[in-house]
């Protein structure tokens, strides 16, 4: 189940950041020519450019939190000694879940003020909350990925870095957290190829 779920979930977040990235490129990219070679510009694309910005930003939160590449409070899991990196760790995915959940909560509310002020794009007056929706949602994401690191951390002997890195409890780890998150990455990449 957990295997699944992470699946599934990294294959949609991937989908959608990559297709939002492209699309973005792809969209300035002909604006830009429209612009120096047509003399024409296309009056859609900054609103549409932005959106896809704000998408990639935040909905990529979880995907972040899941594999490692978001902030963290890694120089607390850096000082501490390998005896108490688990703890470091219950630490560290438990605050940062709830400040990923406060964070969603202030993103919510400012969703709900500008669907109250009824605030639409310029151009193809698409409502403003619509695109603005995503930011919530992506801390909200995040929170879960780090609720998930907790929970792994307090029921399983091993130790998690997040919801899918878990190492043995006793190895040793003699870089820092980032460093070594990458290390375990790219090992785990490898394996898959």
């Amino acid at each position: 189940m957990n295997k699944f779920f992470n699946q599934t979930l990294s294959k949609f977040e991937e989908f959608v950041l990559s297709f939002a990235i492209i699309a973005m490129a792809i969209l300035l990219i002909v604006n830009v020519f429209m612009r120096t070679v047509m003399n024409s510009s296309i009056t859609f694309t900054e609103e549409v450019a932005q959106a896809l910005l704000v998408l990639v930003s935040f909905f990529g939160l979880g995907y972040c939190a899941r594999t490692g590449r978001h902030i963290t409070m890694s120089i607390l899991f850096d000082l501490v000694s390998n005896k108490y990196k688990k703890i470091a760790m219950i630490i560290i995915s438990f605050v940062s879940s709830a400040a990923m959940i406060y964070l969603g909560t202030l993103a919510y509310r400012y969703v709900l003020s500008v669907k109250n002020l009824g605030r639409v794009t310029p151009a193809l007056q698409i409502p403003m909350y619509l695109i603005y929706a995503v930011v919530p949602l992506g801390f909200f994401l995040a929170a879960i990925e780090y609720l998930r690191t907790f929970l792994f951390n307090i029921k399983e002997k091993d130790l998690y870095l997040t919801s899918i890195i878990k190492i043995p409890i006793d190895q040793e780890i003699t870089t820092d957290l980032n460093s070594f998150i990458d290390a375990v990455s790219e090992n785990t990449s490898k394996e898959e190829v």
